[in-house]
């Protein structure tokens, strides 16, 4: 078996890992010769489903010679990612019995870090078929930001959706903070409102702490919600690459 590819920015991946190395202590990797690289996890708790997919078109090298799912110790593999800086191009190959990975830097040093492949099987995860009638566009940056200061506020996080627009809301013992997003103050791209009445859901905020990070480098996000229904979260990448995360409501 021989894996071997390059993706140009390797500070997408420490996101991801890391913000997955929270919930999880291993992940399966599955990559295909001719679609690429997913990672599709739920936490324990089966609150949060992430979807994490770059097509094989976002490489700089591409070179798999067979579908194969790749298991790591995320609290490892994180921790190796965890030095790569905004110039590191991030090298990831595998024989089948360890996984190797090397960040390049710009001026062509390059390290190589070595973990054994884990034994773990993996079972499908379905597709998810969700009906959500509204969706909210934002541009990346924006969400960050507004996450980056909700996250502070409180351990509740309500969405609420109204004819005008969107709003994020964290409430404390201090008081609450809410972000509002319209397409008439250009913090929305684009919207699609309730056909009713105005939709208010609320969700951990914890679950969130991943899209915080890996929002940064989005170049849009676009949020997904239907009444009582877990929310849908696309960050589109760089490179074509998407992170999708579905996070359940709370049960009061």
């Amino acid at each position: 078996m021989k894996v071997y590819f390059r993706f140009a920015d390797a500070r997408l991946w420490r996101y991801v890992l890391r913000g997955l190395a929270e919930y999880l202590d291993v992940i399966g990797i599955k990559v295909h010769p001719e679609e690429g690289v997913r990672i599709k996890a739920m936490d324990p708790s089966h609150v949060m489903l992430v979807d994490f997919e770059i097509p094989k078109t976002a490489f700089d090298e591409f070179e798999i010679d067979q579908e194969t799912v790749l298991a790591v110790n995320l609290e490892l593999s994180s921790k190796v990612l965890r030095r790569a800086t905004k110039n590191d191009k991030l090298v990831i190959s595998s024989d089948g019995s360890k996984i190797s990975f090397g960040l390049v830097s710009k001026g062509g040093v390059e390290r190589y870090f070595t973990l054994p492949l884990l034994s773990a099987k993996f079972e499908e995860i379905p597709e998810l078929s969700l009906e959500l009638n509204i969706e909210a566009k934002t541009l990346g940056p924006t969400f960050a930001t507004a996450l980056s200061v909700l996250e502070k506020a409180g351990d509740v996080l309500r969405i609420k959706a109204g004819a005008e627009g969107l709003s994020l809301i964290a409430t404390s013992e201090l008081g609450e903070i809410e972000f509002e997003f319209s397409v008439t103050t250009g913090t929305l791209i684009d919207y699609k409102p309730p056909e009713g009445e105005e939709v208010v859901n609320s969700y951990s905020l914890e679950y969130f702490d991943l899209l915080a990070k890996v929002s940064k480098m989005s170049e849009s996000i676009t949020i997904k919600l239907g009444p009582d229904m877990p929310c849908e979260i696309d960050a589109e990448l760089p490179s074509g690459a998407v992170l999708r995360t579905y996070i359940a409501p709370r049960v009061e």
